[in-house]
Formats: C-alpha cells, sequence, structure tokens
C-alpha cells in the first residue's frame, strides 16, 4: 500500500526582480512600472538608483551624478555597493501620513511614520549637504537634532546634527550609506544619521532625468489613481480541507520601494487596514496596541480610491487561519481586538505582488472540511469580487499498458487525475497515508488480512492490557479500497498520555492459517509479511521513535491466552515498514485453535505519547494506520499470492 504520487501541473507565478521594468541602462525608478503605466498615488515613497560604471568607485572621490526631478535637484547619496540612491515623495501626503502616526503617540517609529522633517533653508552643517530644491526632507532619526517638525506642521530649518534612534518605517532597508574614510559620507558629504533621507516635492506628475555625458535618460510617472489593480485567486473550484491562494496586484501598497511591505485586514463588517502590522518575516512588528493604526478613514486623505480594503463572506465555505507570515489569528489597538484578519505580504521589495502565503506554501485562508459541495465564499478587493467555490471533482484512473495487454515482469504507468487530491496548488501533494483526507489507490490480490473488519478500538496509559482495561476511543473503515483504520482521537476531550492500542481484529485464527505459507508443510516454499504505516501517530500524538515499537496478536481475547509477538522492539526504526514475519511465528499462530478470534496489540513503549484533544492549529485531525498482512509462494504446490 505505498503511496502513488499525484502528478500536478502548478501554475508558477514569474516575480521580477526590482529593475526588471527598467527602460534605461543605467537610471532605474522604483515605480516605473508598465502594469500601471508608471502610475504612483498618495505617500509612497519612491526609489531612484543610477548605476554607472563612470561613478561607482567607493574609495574615491567621485562627482555625484546629475538628477532632476521636474528640473529641480534630486541629490543622489553613494552606497557601499557603488550606485547612487535617492528617495522623493509628494510633501503634502508624506506629512498628511506621518500625521497619522503623530495622532496616535504609542505608534512612533511605526505605521506610515515619516520620521521628523527639516526645510529646504536647513543649513548644510546640520545634515551635511543642502537640499535647497526640494520643499523639505524626511529624516528618519531624532536625537540631537532640533527645531524639526512633524505631521502636517509648516516646516522650519533644522538646527544641530542629528543621532540617535530611528524613526522611519517608510524607508525600512536602504543600502548603507558609503562611509569609506577616503571619500565624504555618501560622496556628498552627508551626515550617516540623517540617512535614509526622503527628499520632498510638490508635483501633479514627475519626470525623472539623468543627465549623463553622452546622452539624457528619463523616466515618466503618473502621479494618479492606479490602474489595472487586480485581486485573482489560484483556481475557481476548491476540494475541502484545500488551501486558498489569493493575490493582489497594487503598487500603491508598496509603500517602501526596499521592504517587502505587509498589510493586515480585518475582514468582517469592522474593516481595518494595517500597515506593517507584522513584519514580513511574520513576528510582531510591535504595532500592535498601541501601535497599530486602522487606516481605513484615512485611505482617501492619503491618495487611495477603491482600493487599501479587503473584505470576505467567508460563508460555509472557507475559514481563517495562520501561517508564518501571519502567525497570529488577532491584533488589537489601544481600544479594540481584531480576529478576523488576512495578512498580504509582497512576495520581493518593490514587486507590487502581495500574496498570503508564507515560504511553505501555507495559506492563511482555506476551505473547511465539512464545507457543502456548491456554495461560495466572496473576497473583495477594490471593488472587484473573487469567488471561491467549494465542491467535489471528478477523477479518472488510466494504466498504460505498451499494446494493450500486461506480460509477466512488464512494468505499467498509472495515472490519477483527481482535483479533490490537490489540496494546496503551490506544492507537490502526495496521496499520503497518514492524510486522513487522502484516498489512496489500491490495488488487492487474493486473500491478504487488513483492518477491513476491526472493531474494539482501544488505548491504555501502560505496556500491560489487563482484562477489561483501556478506553475506548471510535474508529471507522471509510475508504474501503485501502481499509485504512481512521481513529477518532478528536473524540477524547482531556490531553491523556498512552503506550498501547489493541483492537478486535474480526478475523479467527484459522483466517491466518490459511493466509499463511507454512514452510513446513509438505510441497510449500515462501514468505509471510507484515505491512504497516503509524506515521500519523508520530505526526499528531508525539511519537517520536518507534524502535520500541513491538506488535502482539492475541488469541481468544484481550488479554490472550494465547499471543504470538509478530513484531519485536528493536526491529524497526521508524513509522512506516515492510517486514517479514519470522517462520518460528508462522509455526506459533499454526498452533492455535482454528476458531480463536485475534485481537492486534501495538505498544510503544514509551510514555510520552499523547492525545492531545485532536486539534492541530484549530483543525480537527484524525489517525489514518495501516496494518496488512501478505503471503507470497507455494502453498501445497499451489501458487499464492496475497497482498
Amino acid at each position: 500500500m505505498n503511496p502513488i504520487l499525484l502528478a500536478l501541473i502548478v501554475s508558477i507565478t514569474l516575480l521580477f526582480s526590482n529593475q526588471a521594468f527598467a527602460g534605461n541602462q543605467n537610471l532605474f525608478v522604483s515605480a516605473e512600472n508598465p502594469l500601471y503605466d508608471n502610475h504612483f498615488a498618495g505617500s509612497m515613497v519612491i526609489e531612484v538608483v543610477i548605476s554607472d560604471s563612470d561613478y561607482n568607485d567607493i574609495g574615491t572621490a567621485e562627482g555625484e551624478p546629475d538628477v532632476t526631478l521636474n528640473g529641480n535637484d534630486l541629490r543622489m547619496v553613494q552606497s557601499t555597493d557603488g550606485k547612487w540612491y535617492a528617495y522623493f515623495a509628494n510633501v503634502n501626503l508624506a506629512k498628511k501620513a506621518d500625521q497619522i502616526v503623530l495622532d496616535n503617540p504609542g505608534a512612533i517609529g511605526k505605521s506610515l511614520d515619516f520620521g521628523v522633517f527639516c526645510s529646504s533653508s536647513t543649513g548644510s552643517g546640520v545634515l551635511g549637504t543642502s537640499f535647497s530644491d526640494t520643499v523639505g526632507v524626511a529624516v528618519p532619526r531624532t536625537g540631537t537634532l532640533m527645531d524639526f517638525t512633524d505631521g502636517e506642521a509648516a516646516f522650519t530649518a533644522c538646527t544641530i546634527s542629528p543621532s540617535g534612534g530611528i524613526l522611519n518605517n517608510v524607508v525600512r532597508n536602504p543600502k548603507s550609506i558609503n562611509q569609506n574614510p577616503s571619500v565624504p559620507p555618501g560622496q556628498i558629504g552627508l551626515d550617516p544619521n540623517a540617512w535614509p533621507i526622503i527628499q520632498l516635492f510638490s508635483f501633479d506628475n514627475v519626470e525623472i532625468k539623468y543627465n549623463r555625458p553622452g546622452g539624457t535618460q528619463s523616466v515618466q510617472l503618473e502621479y494618479d489613481d492606479i490602474p489595472n489593480i487586480t485581486l485573482t485567486s489560484d483556481r475557481t473550484g476548491y476540494p475541502n480541507n484545500a488551501e486558498v491562494f489569493i493575490t493582489i496586484n497594487d503598487i500603491q501598497l508598496n509603500q517602501d520601494p526596499t521592504d517587502e511591505d505587509s498589510w493586515t485586514f480585518n475582514i468582517n463588517s469592522t474593516e481595518t487596514a494595517f500597515y506593517q502590522a507584522f513584519t514580513e518575516s511574520g513576528s510582531d512588528s510591535g504595532n500592535n496596541s498601541p501601535g497599530l493604526i486602522n487606516l481605513v478613514p484615512k485611505l482617501s486623505s492619503l491618495g487611495f480610491d477603491e482600493n487599501g480594503k479587503l473584505t470576505m463572506n467567508l460563508g460555509s465555505v472557507a475559514e481563517l487561519k495562520t501561517n508564518d507570515k501571519q502567525p497570529s489569528s488577532f491584533v488589537s489597538d489601544t481600544t479594540n481586538t481584531f480576529s478576523q484578519i488576512v495578512t498580504m505580504v509582497e512576495s520581493e521589495p518593490n514587486s507590487a505582488i502581495f500574496e498570503n502565503s508564507d515560504n511553505s506554501n501555507e495559506a492563511n485562508i482555506g476551505i473547511l472540511g465539512n464545507a457543502p459541495r456548491g456554495l461560495s465564499a466572496t473576497i473583495q478587493y477594490n471593488d472587484e469580487n473573487t469567488s471561491i467555490l467549494s465542491g467535489t471533482f471528478t477523477a479518472s484512473i488510466s494504466m498504460d499498458a505498451p499494446g494493450g495487454q500486461f506480460n509477466a515482469g512488464q512494468e505499467a504507468i498509472v495515472t490519477i487525475v483527481d482535483s479533490d487530491q490537490n489540496v494546496n496548488s503551490g506544492q507537490r501533494d502526495d496521496f499520503e497515508v497518514f492524510r486522513s483526507s487522502a484516498i489512496i489507490p489500491s490495488l488487492e490480490q487474493g486473500n491478504p488480512v487488513t483492518l477491513e473488519k476491526t472493531s474494539g478500538l482501544k488505548f491504555y496509559v501502560d505496556s500491560t492490557i489487563p482484562l477489561g482495561g483501556g478506553f475506548p476511543v471510535g474508529s471507522s473503515i471509510p475508504d474501503t479500497n485501502s481499509d485504512r483504520l481512521i481513529i477518532d482521537t478528536p473524540s477524547i476531550i482531556v490531553p491523556t498520555p498512552f503506550e498501547t492500542i489493541s483492537m478486535d481484529l474480526g478475523i479467527n485464527a484459522g483466517t491466518l492459517q490459511s493466509l499463511f505459507v507454512d514452510t513446513t508443510a509438505p510441497n510449500s516454499l515462501g514468505t509471510n509479511w507484515l505491512n504497516y504505516d503509524l506515521r500519523s501517530f508520530g505526526k499528531d500524538l508525539e511519537i517520536s521513535t518507534f524502535s520500541d515499537t513491538n506488535m502482539t496478536l492475541h488469541f481468544g481475547g484481550l488479554p490472550g491466552t494465547t499471543k504470538v509477538q509478530i513484531l519485536d522492539s528493536g526491529d524497526v526504526s521508524s513509522g512506516q515498514e515492510l517486514l517479514q514475519i519470522s517462520d518460528a511465528d508462522i509455526t506459533a499462530i499454526n498452533a492455535v485453535s482454528s476458531g480463536s478470534s485475534v485481537f492486534l496489540a501495538i505498544n510503544f513503549d514509551s510514555s510520552d505519547n499523547t492525545i492531545s484533544e485532536g486539534m492541530i492549529d484549530g483543525e480537527i485531525i484524525t489517525q489514518p494506520i495501516v496494518f496488512d498482512l501478505f503471503s507470497f509462494g507455494l502453498k501445497n504446490n499451489q501458487e499464492v499470492n496475497n497482498a
């Protein structure tokens, strides 16, 4: 009963690097993206990069590249990689974003904090150089900096050079400024404590020019509502327990061009949008109470149109989950806790592609295990609705036999197409025996013994099986093809340790005697086998090793008057094995009265095993197990193949 892998065709989203859309050889502008017709909006910070071998020496004084924004000087700063960087934003929207943070004092340094502001008249001795062509600049550090402003206050000239902690959350991962002692900091003398500095301008549209000797390179940007925003899901129909992957393409969510942006939305009637409630790696960024700011009431003033809000109707189809990018099921501000959240994280810095999955392809939206067929959940973003339809699909199986027939020893390719088993389109799904929702492809020959007729499953707290002892646990055989026994541990509501399980196999000793090949009998030659799969116990019930596991057949009851240990401690090292049963064990079984009932006891010989309420991450988990007895060879000169 080895699992057969389900072949999946996985759609791959091509993620473009930061400079994939650059139309110039040396000039890169982060908002240059043909998908959005080079539009940007609101308080977005834009990164400008000059990569030019004529200016890339970090140990020798270099002239600053001549770059302008609508004819005004855009000051460029050299980093340790030899390239030159600048950051700019719209002055009015930067001040509005910063004011939102200022109105929530606990959020300083969080959400859309631009830092503090200095006017363009600030002396070059304060910041190390002049920014006279700007309206002002945002500086990410305060400390000794004096006479700065915050929020929408009128700019003033700053005094005393900056120092102190970082107070900026919109350029979180800039390249390090060049501080080679042979040249001025950043080649232009910028005080390193002022880096990254954001240059602020008034504009409607923007033209960036790199006036390079030998020819000007330029980029045209439109400062307006963002076109071509999309919301997509990985498929239209989903089987039960499936992962639901959604993707938002929206460059306006890309507030910081240097880092992966993260947005967390409360999806029910209380609409919320939180910027960087979690970092891109999933840790709490410190934005939770009191640093969490709901931006939904402010979206219009920040230049958003219908975008920036994600809502869902889960219905009886979908559920919200956690994953590595959103490890918590809730966030809290100073007054409320929001427990219907979906976090979307940018696939890479400046990609503008936002996904609800983590690096392990686990989504934070899923289909319920009992979702009714044909019903839908809905997701809405930017006034665009996407339906998530639950349902089952028709499966097919085919076998490839050259010439249309099978010959002895010939290999055959078996192909199964079953969308219901494709629960995660982000990775390859396997027909894993230990996954209770899987339907296991099975081929049966002859009359093997399986768990088909099993009843009376019990758990025991230690390795002994006292008369009338143990506590019952429900079980079933929903898939009669594979005859896996599904153990219903969720029925145990209190965490309970155990060492041993037992069950009535529903057969008598005569069934085993008919199955097994007794090599001591005349004209008989062959082997007898035990096939088991207990990996679900290791996966769900804290069994860390199977090296001491043993299996015993009891005859006539529990504990049986006669018993035969068919698997000894130390014989195995994993939760899945195909093992030969010894001739001595077969002889012992043949000596039992043929009418004796047969029970199986599996002793894990460990006190660390625990039934823990049958729940993992809020999902009900049952444990499928396999126990099969096989035989191959000759029995009284008759071929046997029971498998």
